[in-house]
Formats: structure tokens, C-alpha cells, sequence
């Protein structure tokens, strides 16, 4: 049973030394600090579909915006409701220079892409219509782009704190993505990235395949190629580059997403992206064994013992670390109480996405 026992902590030492070795990444890292105003010119690219309700509060964040040099491009992504009557309404006293296109194909992927070959600038941004932003955002970005030249710039993305079990777990839960993918980058071995705050030539954007025939995964695909093709992949750390979003509502939007997210997996063909997801993926299973174990042999409970301890701390640690930039608070009595829902988490997502539909913006992918 000890050389059992053995075995099973392999994964769990595994992935304490990682998570550790990105909160010592994260702690010897400074905040990128905007010393000089950048002019270069930046292309924001919006893809939207349905997003009525958000587009008030997306409009009026990006009317704060202190960068001048910069254009908003639009892509409708054949919108049902009166997104583009609205939008036509908000933009009415904007200053900076400003288009709103329609989507002549299906899916964001299109509408991104549409809207990356209408860009008048070298340089692109690519964010969500359910997003908002501080209003250094893009001077920070530029700034950061003028002194560090990187292909790829990856911005931090926070879920904005709102009330409910739900609403709590995924603030939690991204926040502790956000940090592993950002503890990552800045190891030069970037494994995640979020395409609601990315910067990137529109030259290097145009020649990324980004699996057209996977209908999400544009942020993903995107740093894969990158990898791929040795481009200088960047994290930058700083409040003033971070964008917020609201967390979903409800259950089953909450799993469809990830659903969505999980489908991407079998199509990633970078070593570090797929063995940071396997990592994660049999810590949580020897968790979940573990748990079940101990109901039929006493001894499972001291594993059970072991996997909680080291996974909670590890967890934690990072979590405390990252918390200030990312607005969470968070004790580790939380992080344990999380930790028990989380192999069940996990395995709920993988069965929902093998037997629901996975769906977005109302269409089945």
C-alpha cells in the first residue's frame, strides 16, 4: 500500500512544484509602470452577437480611455436583438474614429478576423462586448508595446466580484487560471491566454490558422501559433492593464462555457499546454479516487489527508499572491472549502460536455 501511496503523490508533488514556482515568478515580478506616453496606434477590434444589455456600460468605459492615437472597429456577428440601433446611439459623441461592420460569415472567429483585415493600424487589441476597462487600458498597452516590442502581449482578465455561490466560485476559479497562465508567460512557457485582452500585430493575426473548423479557441490557437513560430510571447502585470468582466449567470451557462473550453483540448498540440492540463486534470482525479477510496479502506484518508493539505496551500498561496491586482480576497479556510467541490467540478464538466449540446450565442458547435 506505501508504494501505492507513493505513486499516487507523484502528480500532487508535480504540481506543487509548479503552482510554487509561478507564485515565486508572480512575487519577483514588478508592475509594469507606464514612465512614457506611447502615440502608436492601436486598432480595437469588438466582435459582438446579442449584446444589448452590455453594450451601455462597454461604450461608456471606452469613452474614458486616455490613449489617443487608437480606432474602435465593431463586428456584428448577426445579431437578433437591437445591438446595432443601440450602438449607433452610444457612439454618437465619440471621439475617437470609429466603424461598425457586419459580420459577412458566421461565428466570432470570422468576425474577428474581419475585423482585423479592416484595422488601419499595424497594431491590434482584441477584447468582448461584455467587457469593461480602467482608463489607462490601452495608453498601458501601447506603452508596454513601444518599450518591450512583444508579438504577443497577454492581458490580465478579472471576474467582477458579484453575490452568489456561483458567482463566487468563478471569480475564484478564473482568478486562479488567470495567475497560472500568468505565472506561465512570464517563465517564457505560456500556456493560456484570453482573447478579451490581447495585443498582437495584425500581420502576425493574419497569418495564424486558427482551426476554422473549431468554432471557439481564437485566444488559444492564436498563442499556439505563436509558440509554434518562436514569437516573443509577453504577460504584462499591471492594475492598469486589467479588464473586467461579469461572471454568468446560472448554472448551465457556467457549464456550457467550460464545456466549450474543455472541447478545445483535444486540438492543442503544444507540450506545455497539454501536459499543464493533464497535471491539473489527474490531481484533481487522484482527488477525487482518493475521496472515494476512503470510504471502502481506512487508509485512503490519510492520501485524501495529504492531497487537500499540499493542494490547498500551493492553491492559496498563489491565490494571496495575485489577489491585490485581481481584487479577491481570500482565506485559505475558503480555498479548503472550495477544494471539496472541486474534483466534482471537474468531472461534471467533462460528462456535461460528452452529453449536453455544447452551445453559443445560440448556436450549436
Amino acid at each position: 500500500m506505501t508504494v501505492v501511496f507513493l505513486i499516487l503523490l507523484l502528480p500532487l508533488m508535480a504540481y506543487s512544484v509548479q503552482i510554487v514556482s509561478w507564485y515565486l515568478q508572480w512575487l519577483k515580478t514588478n508592475d509594469f509602470s507606464t514612465n512614457s506616453v506611447s502615440d502608436t496606434g492601436l486598432s480595437l477590434i469588438i466582435p459582438f452577437k446579442d449584446e444589448a444589455v452590455n453594450l451601455p456600460a462597454l461604450i461608456a468605459s471606452l469613452k474614458q480611455q486616455s490613449h489617443e492615437n487608437w480606432e474602435l472597429i465593431l463586428v456584428n456577428d448577426h445579431s437578433k436583438d437591437n445591438s446595432t440601433s443601440l450602438l449607433t446611439d452610444l457612439l454618437a459623441d465619440f471621439k475617437v474614429e470609429y466603424r461598425l461592420i457586419d459580420s459577412t460569415q458566421e461565428g466570432k472567429k470570422a468576425a474577428l478576423l474581419e475585423g482585423v483585415r479592416a484595422a488601419q493600424y499595424t497594431i491590434i487589441v482584441t477584447t468582448d462586448a461584455d467587457c469593461t476597462f480602467h482608463k489607462e487600458w490601452l495608453t498601458t498597452l501601447a506603452s508596454y508595446h513601444a518599450t518591450q516590442k512583444p508579438d504577443l502581449l497577454i492581458g490580465p482578465v478579472s471576474i467582477k466580484k458579484n453575490r452568489g455561490f456561483l458567482q463566487r466560485f468563478q471569480q475564484v476559479d478564473f482568478t486562479a487560471l488567470q495567475l497560472s497562465g500568468a505565472g506561465a508567460a512570464l517563465q517564457q512557457q505560456a500556456i493560456m491566454c484570453n482573447g478579451a485582452n490581447l495585443l498582437c500585430s495584425k500581420e502576425n493575426y493574419l497569418q495564424a490558422h486558427l482551426i476554422p473548423q473549431v468554432a471557439s479557441g481564437d485566444d488559444m490557437f492564436l498563442l499556439e501559433w505563436m509558440k509554434s513560430h518562436k514569437k516573443a510571447i509577453h504577460y504584462i502585470k499591471s492594475p492598469q492593464a486589467m479588464v473586467e468582466t461579469a461572471p454568468l449567470k446560472g448554472l448551465h451557462a457556467f457549464l456550457q462555457q467550460r464545456a466549450r473550453w474543455a472541447a478545445k483540448a483535444p486540438h492543442y498540440k503544444d507540450k506545455h499546454i497539454i501536459l499543464s492540463g493533464f497535471l491539473v486534470a489527474l490531481v484533481n482525479l487522484m482527488l477525487f479516487v482518493s475521496l472515494v477510496g476512503s470510504f471502502f479502506y481506512p487508509d485512503f484518508l490519510k492520501l485524501l489527508s495529504l492531497f487537500l493539505s499540499f493542494k490547498c496551500l500551493v492553491d492559496y498561496l498563489l491565490l494571496k499572491a495575485g489577489g491585490n491586482m485581481y481584487k479577491l480576497r481570500i482565506t485559505l479556510f475558503e480555498v479548503i472549502f472550495w477544494q471539496m467541490f472541486y474534483p466534482f467540478y471537474v468531472i461534471t464538466v467533462l460528462l456535461y460536455s460528452i452529453i449536453v449540446p455544447i452551445k453559443w450565442k445560440s448556436r450549436t458547435l
